[in-house]
């Protein structure tokens, strides 16, 4: 026969006790209790795990030093807020040629728990899986267009679609309470919601026809079920209980916790009370006079309590049971009386003793305090709690709540955390796009699907798992979606044979993209328009091979002599044949170019204008000696100044011209170019001939003039 270890971590209490059942009788072998000697808990939740755990392993050890045998099980609860179970349902199209699949229930089933993860709250979706555990879910309905059907599998249509039921639970909750345990050596076996118990435990099924509300008053939780029509129908929580009472009392006299706490069970024995307060002071007071100062308090705590019923049963209750050690507060149960308007004896508190089918002969466990341990037990024993198994989920230990005793891989995921999206590949996205005005598609992939191996076994999603089970997950990996370059789409037929740089190529069709120029090697986007012509231009060549995007070309307007003429600049170098070119230049079979970036070409006047015409010069012979006089150089000038040949041209400049004039001599001119002996002819007279004439300074010298200079 099984023992079972059932624990209750309350606020200020830790019950463990161990039980068996047998012929319908639970029997109590033993049980231990202990007090938290700190507030290392709030409102039912754990605050400080080291020093729950302390008090868990300290029950835990004298249990299994009496009994002999080690504890490795437990079953506990946690407070009845917890549980959350919403609906969602979606929808999605298909294709009627294709016959429904298992695995695209399975995917539908999956986004219909994706929608209730995203309707769990307001945090963002990766937040979601920190905040809940998803313990399960279930189909309500399936539904081909929009009629319900029981199995969608080989099924055709235009939409399918779902409705679920998912079950959550706060992750702190939890993770709190397992991390407790596992510091303690203990597993959990089963879990119930603390109300669940506490009715399990002393309102039978035959009672529960009765309308009646039911409140477990712990010190930082007063738990509410409610019973009507032979069932439990609502339940509920207040975050206020008895040490609601402790802190007033603490305010009041100025009290460390624990002497408060201790003030306060004694106000149901003593009549008369001593204490001493944070500075040492003694204090005497009469219990009345305290419960007098108390009274707000609890009157306080009285109508929160209320409040919850009636919201709960929209109505007061016939009846209001009250378990849990807050219970026993003074005059508390008198002023739920009144806030309900329910008569005094319909407000009342029942204890173990009422219960016939637990034997408790350990002594132990008395009062309406031990309601809720016991109901553990019940609850326990007869497997009617959340039943956990124990698994690992890629090394991480997931403790998963059986709800409907159909676990599977999917449930330990979703219970570990890991998104849906992670679990189906999805394909990726096609492209379409038109080439030449014929529409084109471009493929995604498929997409990696997920690989799970169960205890070392390839498995799938919907195999089932048992306790310790070990699951190693490798998520999906969504498919690409489609890619192409305009190169895979189209035979680039060479139409003429070009020598570029030195190396022959292949001048191919144009590529144009929404109406602008690309190259061949151009990734395709969604809805594109590429159009092919055949006759590649010099620009479409160059962008084959090179960067042209930042190749300009400007042109100036000049005159020259009185004509109008337009020059290209260039920021490179572009000649076809030997011969400087623009990019629009057309090209021809057996061209070859020259092309070199960031070189620019800016136009000096050498480069369009000719060299302005020098005048005719005269030859003449001096003493015998043959001279050439040279006519005057010609002239250039841009804008009315005269400027050098090598000077740069600017837009919109006026350049003209001037040739030089022929030369013109006399005799005197001569003089520049010969030297005569003044100074040792001193006294002599200069004879000039020209042609054996006499002549003077002034005498003109035409071509071929024989000159003759002496002096006499």
């Amino acid at each position: 026969m099984s023992k079972i270890f059932a624990l209750d971590i309350g606020t200020r209490k830790v019950a463990g006790l161990l039980a068996t059942r047998e012929n319908g009788t639970i029997n109590i072998l033993d049980c231990e209790v202990r007090e938290h000697q700190t507030r290392a808990m709030l409102a039912g939740q754990i605050h400080d795990v080291d020093r729950v755990a302390a008090v868990v392993q300290e029950i835990k050890t004298v249990l299994e030093q009496r009994q002999g045998e080690p504890i490795g099980r437990v079953a506990v609860a946690v407070a009845g807020r917890t549980l959350r179970t919403l609906r969602g349902q979606t929808r999605k199209n298909i294709i009627f040629e294709n016959e429904i699949t298992a695995s695209d229930v399975l995917d539908l089933e999956l986004a219909a728990v994706q929608q209730v993860l995203n309707n769990l709250g307001n945090q963002p979706e990766q937040d979601l899986a920190e905040c809940f555990y998803c313990v399960g879910y279930s189909v309500v309905s399936y539904f081909l267009d929009q009629e319900k059907i029981d199995n969608l599998v080989g099924q055709k249509g235009y939409e399918i679609g779902v409705e679920i039921i998912a079950t959550f639970l706060p992750r702190i909750v939890l993770e709190s309470m397992f991390t407790v345990l596992k510091k303690t050596g203990l597993e959990v076996s089963s879990l119930t919601l603390e109300p669940i118990a506490a009715i399990n435990a002393i309102i039978p099924p035959d009672m529960r026809r009765l309308n009646l509300a039911l409140v477990d008053i712990g010190a930082g939780t007063s738990d509410i079920a409610i019973t009507t029509g032979g069932s439990v129908n609502a339940y509920g929580m207040v975050p206020s209980a008895g040490d609601m009472i402790t802190e007033k009392l603490c305010d009041l006299y100025l009290l460390d916790f624990c002497v408060g706490e201790n003030i306060k069970r004694l106000l149901s024995s003593q009549s008369q009370i001593e204490f001493t307060d944070i500075f040492g002071k003694q204090w005497s007071r009469s219990a009345l006079q305290i419960l007098s100062d108390l009274t707000p308090a609890i009157e306080e705590l009285a109508a929160t309590i209320s409040e919850k019923i009636i919201d709960l049963n929209q109505t007061a209750p016939s009846a209001l049971v009250c378990v849990g050690g807050g219970s026993l507060t003074p005059l508390l149960q008198e002023k739920l009386a009144r806030v309900l308007h329910l008569p005094r004896e319909r407000v009342g508190v029942r204890g173990p003793e009422l219960i016939s089918w637990i034997h408790n002969p350990t002594g132990k466990l008395t009062g309406p305090e031990a309601i809720t341990p016991l109901g553990i037990t019940s609850i326990a024993t007869e497997q009617q709690g959340l039943q956990f198994v124990n698994i690992t989920v890629n090394g991480k230990h997931i403790h998963l709540l059986n709800i409907n005793q159909r676990l599977n891989i999917l449930s330990a995921l979703l219970a570990s955390g890991i998104s849906t999206k992670k679990m189906h590949s999805r394909p990726g996205l096609s492209k379409t796009f038109e080439l030449n005005g014929e529409l084109r598609i471009i493929q995604g992939t498929l997409g990696k699907p997920a690989t799970v191996l169960l205890n070392n076994i390839p498995a799938s999603l919907e195999d089932p798992v048992s306790d310790h089970s070990q699951i190693i997950f490798e998520e999906a990996q969504d498919g690409q979606d489609g890619q192409a370059k305009i190169s895979d789409f189209i035979s680039l037929i060479a139409n003429k044979k070009i020598v570029l740089n030195s190396e022959a190529v292949s001048a191919g069709p144009a590529v144009y993209m929404n109406n602008e120029p690309v190259h061949h090697e151009a990734m395709i986007p969604d809805l594109a328009k590429i159009e092919i012509k055949a006759d590649i231009s010099l620009r479409a060549l160059l962008r084959q091979k090179f960067d042209v995007s930042q190749a300009s070309e400007r042109s100036i307007v000049v005159t020259i002599d009185n004509e109008p003429r337009i020059i290209t600049q260039q920021n490179f170098h572009l000649a076809i044949n030997g011969q400087e070119a623009s990019l629009e230049a057309p090209l021809q079979d057996g061209d070859i170019i020259e092309y070199t970036a960031n070189t620019p070409r800016h136009y000096q006047l050498k480069d369009v204008v000719p060299e302005p015409i020098t005048g005719r010069g005269v030859r003449v012979y001096i003493n015998g000696q043959e001279y050439t006089i040279e006519g005057q150089r010609g002239k250039i000038m841009m804008n009315g100044q005269e400027v050098s040949p090598d000077e740069f041209i600017i837009n919109g400049a006026d350049i003209r011209t001037i040739p030089g004039k022929n030369a013109e001599l006399i005799v005197v001119d001569l003089l520049r170019y010969i030297t005569l002996d003044v100074d040792r002819n001193a006294g002599k007279k200069l004879k000039m001939f020209v042609n054996g004439r006499e002549a003077s300074f002034t005498t003109a010298l035409s071509q071929g003039a024989e000159v003759k200079l002496y002096f006499e």
